[in-house]
Formats: structure tokens, C-alpha cells, sequence
């Protein structure tokens, strides 16, 4: 059984926690396109300051839960750039992904790409849809080279039907936390943070940011 209906040993977690009130497909969801972008400009650039902060430059890295944007900032230098997400037509039209894949990964965690591929992943505002996040992230963590790290953003916007229980029951600090929990129950995670990256108070209105991120040890 997988982790949305046996909960690993030691874990806080049941498997209401995990469930969501539109279990539908995912793939079915996600099949048209949705071409816009989840977050408005003030938070897309935080994103991309939060990319150039801690992504490596020039290395290979994994875009989990891609779509037709990346956010990497303007002038960041890449070796390669692999998404994996539900939808062909998004990723197609994402202009510096150099490849993807279409997986499903609350079906399958099991990431398609041997150990060690990448020097650092990401996942943008997508954490709140896995129903099987432990396993992903020890997934990630298989996939990543030593010492690479792993973003996790997210903001206040979701699907609410897709998004699972546990995450619609919490406010934003609170599910730092949860994503933090994530990182340690995965086990092989070092240096677990949390950082709110918000715009500062005082400026234009904007989504606010959030990133949970580790290296993999």
C-alpha cells in the first residue's frame, strides 16, 4: 500500500491528511493546457531571486511539477534543464526546459532518471497536490548528486479540490512546517530550512512566498 493509505512507521500523519475532495485523475485535470502563470509578477520574481540564490549555476537540474514556466532569472546559466509534470503542451511551450517528461508522481513516485542525474531540483508552487510527499522527496533526493539542493516554493493560491486536507487546514507558517516534517520523514536531508520570501511590506501588492528548501546529504 502506498502512503496515502498506510502512512509510514513513526509518521504524524494519517491517511484523511492526504485526502482531497476532487480524487479524480490527476492526468484528466491536467489535460488541457492551462498556459498562465499561477503567481503575479512580484512573486514570480521572487521566485527567480530565489532560484539564483541557491540553484547551482551551470549544473543539470530536475523542474518538478513543470508547466510552460520555469522562472529561472534572466541570465542564469544552465547546463540542462528537465521538467516532469502532467502536461506535453505546457512543457513544449516552456522555453528553457532542454527536456521533459510526463509523470504522474501522485500515482508513481518513482522519479524516471537514474541516481545521482542532477545537481538541483525545484518544485514551484505545486507541494500542496502530492499525496505521497515523503516518497517524492526521498525520490528526489535519489535522483540528486550529494550536497544538491531541493526548492520548494509555495504561495496562498492552489486548486482547492486538488490540494490535499492537511495543506487547506493550515495557514502559511504553519505548513513550513509540514513541509519541513516532509524533508526530515524522507530521511537523507540535511540542513532543512524555511525562509519567507515575500516582498517586503511597504511596496507594491504582491502573492506572498515561501520556500522550504534542503541539500541532500
Amino acid at each position: 500500500m502506498d502512503e496515502a493509505t498506510s502512512p509510514p512507521d513513526g509518521s504524524p500523519f494519517e491517511a484523511r491528511h492526504f485526502q482531497r475532495e476532487d480524487e479524480g485523475g490527476d492526468a484528466l485535470f491536467y489535460a488541457q493546457p492551462r498556459l498562465v502563470v499561477h503567481l503575479d509578477e512580484g512573486a514570480i520574481a521572487g521566485v527567480g531571486r530565489v532560484f539564483q540564490d541557491y540553484l547551482p549555476q551551470g549544473g543539470e537540474l530536475l523542474d518538478l511539477l513543470s508547466s510552460w514556466r520555469s522562472h529561472l532569472p534572466a541570465g542564469f546559466r544552465k547546463r540542462r534543464l528537465v521538467g516532469l509534470g502532467l502536461n506535453a503542451v505546457e512543457m513544449q511551450e516552456n522555453p528553457q526546459l532542454d527536456d521533459y517528461a510526463v509523470h504522474d508522481v501522485n500515482r508513481e513516485p518513482r522519479l524516471p532518471f537514474p541516481d545521482g542525474s542532477f545537481d538541483g531540483a525545484m518544485m514551484t508552487v505545486s507541494v500542496q497536490y502530492l499525496v505521497q510527499p515523503m516518497a517524492l522527496f526521498r525520490e528526489v533526493g535519489r535522483v540528486l548528486r550529494p550536497g544538491a539542493p531541493f526548492l520548494v516554493t509555495y504561495s496562498n493560491r492552489m486548486f482547492p479540490t486538488k490540494a490535499v486536507a492537511i495543506w487547506r487546514m493550515l495557514n502559511d507558517q504553519e505548513r513550513a512546517i509540514l513541509v519541513q516534517a516532509y524533508f526530515r520523514l524522507a530521511g537523507g536531508w540535511v540542513d532543512i530550512r524555511a525562509e519567507d520570501r515575500s516582498a517586503p511590506p511597504g511596496g507594491p501588492p504582491s502573492d506572498p512566498l515561501y520556500l522550504v528548501w534542503a541539500r541532500k546529504g
